[in-house]
């Protein structure tokens, strides 16, 4: 039997990236197909001595997120610096389809290896520049590291308990999501290259990155004027450990798993609204219920009740865990210097070409052979041009210069998507702003991401086309209302798929098979189609109709059990459901390498993708620390295994924060001298061990210093001296911040109910390839008249009979139930 082919054969990738973001977005590629070389300075890739190692002894051959980030990729040792390893580089650029490097902004240009030089050695070429601020901006040349990227990138201010600092998530949460948006910026630079035969550059930012992954975080403060603050753990302890419930989606259910049926006489608890504003005295309920209760014994109670709810496992946990086990996610590489040893698996699963560990980290000094004579694909066949459904006249008059450039990279390609909450609407928005159509269709008799948010807290008659949560994730849609369960919307959708190239769907196992619509009937329609299925726990397994939320799942996938403060056993989220743009981002990945494979052979496949296994991979330093010596990660706050000082330091004014970290010696006598205080000078402090053994007394000093200045001062003093600092952004301050103004990433989108407000653009940005704000997001069945009667052929009698029989709903009659909270007007 024929081994699986690799969606990404044929494209040869020069790596010269240093850092977890490059890594990362490389390995995604290689494990995809694609013909990586590794270019490592002599003495070695900074990896190898990241760690963790086992036995904790530092070994070059031996560190975990080397033998993690660098497998599947070849190697090849170059002075960069030196002319002959910069004539080489030229020359292997000459040979490749893309190169990624991580550099500072003008560090390329300086040795001779700018975009311009590289992309005159090979047409079409493209060079992805991975930094952690972006090629432009007032923090283009800041020192960045994983504490500042993670302050700036807006998610440290409200992790944490509100009677201490801000908390950070470890295991360089921007780095992971710079890689994974990177490799999306990449493949789509590749594609368009072999469309066109341009040229790319690719300006990724790990901060940025980070922006790009919030759900309401920005629209509280832009549409309602609130401050998003830390909330504290939402952890309840039990007999052998934690557990988590997602809180506002704890049905009335509860009262029976917690044996308190005498509580349903009471108006209060029985109220959702009741149980999401007062989870104060929900908790003493559960806590005292779960006290006696195993893990498990919760787990299984709360799912069988169909509540969110899910364990804190560690890592150890995850190795051992039915949920994981059953799946063989876990990959499993002999070495030739470490040894056998369990890395993190992969993100995806597609039928037709999975991804593949081929190869092990390359040794220290190992040559990449064979990378220049690696086969080529051909991509120069014919290209989608399949006519566009045709954007309906916008309500406004467009900006002057806001006009959509001539040509969008995935033009002429269509996806249906069947999506709620956020991971799945990610995954079309993506689509959509790169020029695809996207038809979203919703449901015709419940609201699905149309029902919070809404400006001013004024929800309106049309509440339905008012939340910001549907503004943010459905821009660049047509929309549509059909009811799947019925034999006439169960039609026009096979009718929709059989002319499609993408379906996208994020709903529990059972429900698309239930309808009808599961993969292999719609294979049968389109044996062409690209199908993405994103689930809790996967499609298979024991775990397979749990409720999962990105809530819960920070729970279970390992996130809880390494994130909180170092003298508090508490276990932390981000209470930010941050699942959920994890799996979105591996799912655009997965999708367009699979349409690099039906370029060549016209195959689709089948995509499975888990909430569970996607968030588990972006905690690899956890599972490797297990993995490696048989010890679980413990909680360090915000403190750093390596570096220090490292913590977040109390400014001027109410609940401001800044961070810093500090590298080397040779940093910290910088920050000594801004510091001023003779304290600082102490020579105990002189050296990393004394730092270390001093952490508490140094952040004494630095609180003492800090707490006079507000956070953009004292950050910006560090940094001119090269200490890496930021401050620790609040929501309200992303909007106004000065660098993401001027790099232009939150754009205003006008609506017809909304009005204009401004939203997340592009995590990344690729010279002469725009993307484009083609549509507002659409209100409620805008448009199923335009889509049935141009795709499908309908005349509107037809379609006016669909809407009668609620096979279609363009307007929400009044028994239409609204959101929890929202009054509907006086009858007449």
């Amino acid at each position: 039997m024929a081994s699986p082919s690799r969606p990404c054969r044929g494209i040869r990738v020069l790596d010269l990236s240093t850092e977890i973001g490059g890594a990362y977005c490389t390995r995604l590629l290689a494990d995809l197909g694609a013909d990586v070389l590794m270019v490592e300075p002599p003495g070695g890739h900074p990896l190898r001595f990241h760690g963790p190692f086992p036995d904790g002894k530092e070994d070059p051959e031996k560190s975990g997120l080397f033998l993690h980030l660098c497998a599947n990729k070849g190697g090849l040792t170059l002075d960069v610096e030196s002319e002959s390893g910069r004539a080489r580089v030229l020359e292997l650029a000459g040979q490749a389809d893309l190169v990624v490097e991580t550099f500072k902004p003008g560090r390329m240009e300086a040795l001779g290896l700018g975009f311009d030089v590289l992309s005159a050695r090979r047409p079409g070429l493209v060079v992805a520049s991975i930094t952690h601020f972006g090629q432009y901006g007032p923090y283009e040349q800041w020192e960045g590291e994983e504490i500042v990227d993670y302050a700036l990138g807006g998610y440290m201010y409200f992790g944490g308990s509100p009677d201490r600092e801000p908390l950070m998530v470890p295991n360089n949460q921007p780095q992971l999501q710079a890689g994974v948006q990177s490799a999306i910026a990449c493949l789509t630079g590749i594609w368009n290259a072999h469309k066109t035969g341009q040229a790319q550059h690719i300006d990724a930012s790990s901060v940025e990155a980070m922006l790009s992954v919030h759900s309401w975080t920005h629209a509280l403060w832009t549409h309602q004027g609130t401050v998003l603050q830390r909330t504290g753990a939402n952890a309840v302890k039990c007999a052998d450990g934690w557990v988590m419930f997602v809180m506002p989606y704890i049905n009335q259910n509860f009262l029976l798993m917690i044996e308190r049926p005498d509580l349903m006489d009471d108006k209060q608890v029985r109220s959702a609204t009741w149980r999401t504003n007062h989870p104060e005295e929900m908790r003493p309920l559960l806590e005292q219920w779960c006290a006696p209760r195993t893990r498990e014994e919760v787990f299984q109670a709360g799912q069988e009740l169909r509540m969110p709810v899910a364990p804190v496992y560690d890592a150890a946990d995850l190795f051992q865990t039915p949920y994981v086990a059953a799946r063989n996610w876990f990959n499993t590489v002999d070495h030739p210097k470490a040894g056998t040893v369990q890395l993190p698996g992969f993100p995806y699963r597609l039928s037709a070409t999975p991804a593949s560990l081929r190869r092990p980290a390359p040794a220290l000094g190992e040559e990449g052979a064979g990378w220049e004579e690696a086969a080529r694909e051909d991509f120069s066949g014919s290209w989608p041009e399949r006519p566009s459904i045709g954007i309906p006249a916008p309500s406004y008059k467009p900006r002057k210069g806001s006009d959509p450039p001539a040509s969008l990279p995935f033009e002429g390609l269509r996806v249906v998507e069947v999506t709620n909450s956020w991971a799945g609407p990610l995954v079309g928005r993506m689509f959509g702003d790169l020029g695809a159509d996207v038809l979203k269709i919703e449901p015709a008799d419940r609201l699905s991401g149309r029902r919070s948010y809404f400006p001013g807290g004024q929800a309106f008659v049309h509440f339905y086309d008012r939340s910001a949560f549907n503004s943010k994730f459905n821009r660049n849609k047509y929309g549509m209302t059909v009811d799947l369960r019925s034999p006439e919307g169960k039609d026009i959708f096979l009718r929709l798929v059989r002319d499609a190239d993408v379906v996208v769907e994020n709903n529990s196992p059972r429900v698309m098979p239930n309808l009808g619509l599961g993969y292999e009937v719609l294979r049968e329609v389109n044996p062409g189609l690209i199908m993405a299925s994103i689930s809790g726990f996967g499609q298979t397994g024991p775990g397979r109709d749990f409720m999962a939320y990105g809530a819960n799942i920070e729970a279970s996938c390992g996130l809880a059990a390494v994130t909180g403060y170092a003298d508090d056993p508490t276990p932390y989220g981000t209470s930010i459901y941050y699942g959920d743009p994890i799996v979105g981002w591996h799912a655009v990945v997965a999708i367009m390498a699979a349409l690099f494979h039906r370029r060549l052979t016209g195959e689709g496949q089948f995509i499975e993708l888990s909430l569970q296994e996607n968030a588990m991979g972006f905690f690899p330093e956890a599972l490797l620390e297990y993995s490696l010596t048989g010890h679980t990660q413990q909680r360090l706050g915000n403190r750093h295994a390596r570096y220090a000082p490292q913590g977040c330091y109390p400014c001027f004014g109410d609940d401001m924060w800044m961070v810093l970290t500090v590298r080397s010696d040779e940093e910290w006598g910088r920050l000594a001298k801004v510091l001023t205080l003779p304290e600082a000078l102490d020579q105990r402090f002189d050296t990393i061990e004394g730092r270390r053994e001093h952490h508490d007394e140094i952040d004494q000093l630095i609180s003492r210093w800090t707490s006079r200045l507000d956070h953009h001062e004292a950050s910006r003093r560090f940094q001119d001296v090269g200490v890496p600092a930021a401050p620790v952004l609040a929501n309200w301050e992303l909007i106004s911040n000065l660098h993401y103004f001027e790099r232009g990433f939150y754009i205003p989108i006008p609506h017809k109910e909304m009005g204009v407000f401004p939203y997340p653009g592009m995590p990344w940005q690729i010279t002469g390839m725009p993307w484009a704000l083609r549509m507002p997001p659409p209100l409620l069945g805008e448009h199923n008249r335009l889509v049935l009667t141009r795709l499908l052929g309908m005349d509107e009698a037809e379609i006016d009979d669909l809407c009668a029989r609620g096979v279609l709903l363009e307007e929400v009659t009044p028994d239409f139930h609204p959101p929890v909270g929202v009054k509907r007007p006086p009858p007449l």
